[in-house]
């Protein structure tokens, strides 16, 4: 049994453009709030849409060199590249996106993407499922190939096929690739209950449902499986007992596997996922609770680290460990709940042990779906009924130290790091702040005057952390050949960087950024 408003349920129309500024609310507001934008129950955290207009986003990840790739449940790939979406694949036609919680649903990169532009998604495929239970529909694992910011359908090859998706939910569906290297999924149990999630037995259906799949990047069991050389056992699950493991993540201090299990009627409940071979419980258990009238499946039953009951909320979608930054929710995992549609924290030691329990961190968080670390060192979500991706901003550093008015770069100048040359249209170029004007390397954020001096064209300038996404709103606009200045509080880059984006339809425009003080 389904809560009705789990993730997938229904469709939706496609999002209105939201506008939100990227820079630390608290302290500035140079731009209208972004609608639908989340309360955030701690003080000082903000956040800002860095992707609107989406239609049911699921997952998303970066490619290298920093564009964002979104994928969207009715089976479309975007591209984010300089702030501006692309379509990069239409697979709706043989995506199966009518029921429930099916359609595209997973995202990774192959590890050599950079090379060959291999990706991996997970969705839900109408027709050629072997499964005698259900001939019609499952789930999948595919890897393409993207060309630019194009992905060819034709080159699609099939990883793991014979994925149960009797009822078009409870398919889990993440998938990562791990700190070992290797290809990880975690499907659900297909909600059609019965011992699913209990059945180790290869070939029949069920056999991947409600487990934790390690494989090579080719799909085979991965070397050193805890089942492998047992015949009567399918190779590729490292752990079982899970009734629906709705995102899962890697902690970065320790490489735990955390996943969040949405319960049926009584708990949802967050595990580390640590035991090879190991039995999570379901259906037996449900969190720390043995719910009567379940089957009386095998179980031993390892404990979650935490659960809490329906009360509270009703669908768990895993989260990521918060980076350094986040105040009193660094190294805390951060966690979604789909129906309470709330963002929530609990402090885990390093025995991957609950320290306390939950936190709300914030309310109306527009349909969280998945958490991920973005390559500039912030914490990113996708909400699904706003048709965003978010960027979670931490709350400002306390101590502002100001400098003496300092220009640190001017693209009138030779060319260099910080200077010439201009920066061409529909372009980016990055800056390293610290370690100029006095701003040390631990500093967070930066007061600075951004001037755009002798555009070709009129245009913008869109001005974000370096390495992070380019937003979809403009710190300040200019026409051509005029000289225009904007002060605001920018956030830098993990490196201590600031990215600077021209948008115009040709030519160039130089860049000056004078700087008054940091945070950190």
């Amino acid at each position: 049994m389904n809560h009705p408003s789990e993730p997938g349920r229904g469709k939706r129309s496609p999002a209105g453009l939201l506008r939100s500024s990227f820079f630390l609310a608290s302290l500035l507001a140079l731009m209208p709030a972004a609608a639908g934008a989340a309360t955030w129950v701690v003080p000082g955290f903000s956040d800002t849409a860095v992707v609107p207009g989406l239609s049911q986003p699921t997952d998303f990840t970066w490619t290298p060199d920093g564009r964002m790739v979104i994928i969207e449940r009715a089976g479309y790939v975007r591209v984010l590249v300089g702030g501006v979406l692309q379509e990069a694949l239409n697979h709706s036609a043989v995506t199966d996106d009518g029921p429930s919680e099916a359609g595209f649903l997973g995202i990774v990169l192959h590890p050599n993407f950079a090379t060959t532009g291999e990706l991996y998604i997970y969705y839900t495929r109408t027709g050629h499922c072997p499964i005698a239970a259900s001939p019609n529909r499952c789930n999948r694992i595919s890897k393409f190939t993207m060309t630019g910011n194009t992905i060819a359908a034709g080159s699609e090859v099939v990883i793991l096929n014979n994925i149960s998706a009797a009822n078009g939910n409870h398919n889990g569906a993440t998938i990562l690739i791990g700190p070992d290297g290797k290809l990880w999924a975690a499907p659900g149990d297909s909600g059609t209950g019965g011992c699913k999630a209990q059945n180790l037995t290869p070939g029949l259906e069920g056999s991947f449902s409600g487990k934790v799949l390690r494989m090579e990047l080719d799909g085979s069991p991965a070397a050193g499986n805890p089942f492998l050389g047992d015949a009567t056992k399918e190779p590729r699950i490292f752990a079982y007992g899970f009734r629906n493991p709705f995102r899962f993540s890697f902690r970065p201090s320790n490489g735990a596997l955390f996943a969040g299990d949405v319960g049926e009627g009584t708990r949802e409940e967050i595990d580390a996922v640590t035991t090879p071979g190991g039995n999570y419980g379901w259906p037996t258990f449900e969190g720390t609770f043995d719910p009567p009238g379940n089957p009386a499946c095998p179980s031993a039953g390892i404990p979650p680290v935490h659960d809490y009951p329906r009360t509270v909320g009703g669908s768990i979608t895993g989260g990521v460990f918060a980076p350094s930054g986040y105040g009193s929710t660094t190294d805390a995992y951060v966690f979604g709940d789909f129906v309470s549609n709330t963002i929530k924290f609990l402090q885990v030691a390093a025995s991957n042990t609950a320290v306390g329990g939950h936190q709300d961190l914030a309310t109306n968080a527009g349909g969280p779906v998945s958490f991920k670390t973005g390559p500039d060192g912030m914490l990113y979500y996708a909400g699904y009924f706003t048709g965003q991706i978010i960027r979670i901003n931490p709350p400002p550093p306390a101590n502002f130290h100001t400098v003496t008015p300092c220009r640190a770069v001017d693209t009138r100048n030779a060319n260099g790091p910080l200077g010439g040359p201009a920066i061409a249209a529909n372009t980016t170029r990055t800056f390293t702040l610290a370690g100029q004007c006095g701003i040390p390397a631990t500093a967070r954020a930066v007061s600075v005057n951004v001037t755009a001096a002798e555009g070709s064209f009129a245009g913008h300038l869109r001005v974000h952390p370096g390495g992070s996404p380019t937003p979809a709103t403009s710190m300040l606009n200019f026409n051509a050949g005029q000289a225009r200045a904007n002060n605001a509080l920018a956030t830098l880059g993990g490196t201590g960087s600031l990215s600077v984006h021209a948008g115009m339809i040709g030519g160039s425009v130089h860049v000056i950024i004078d700087v008054n003080g940091y945070l950190e």
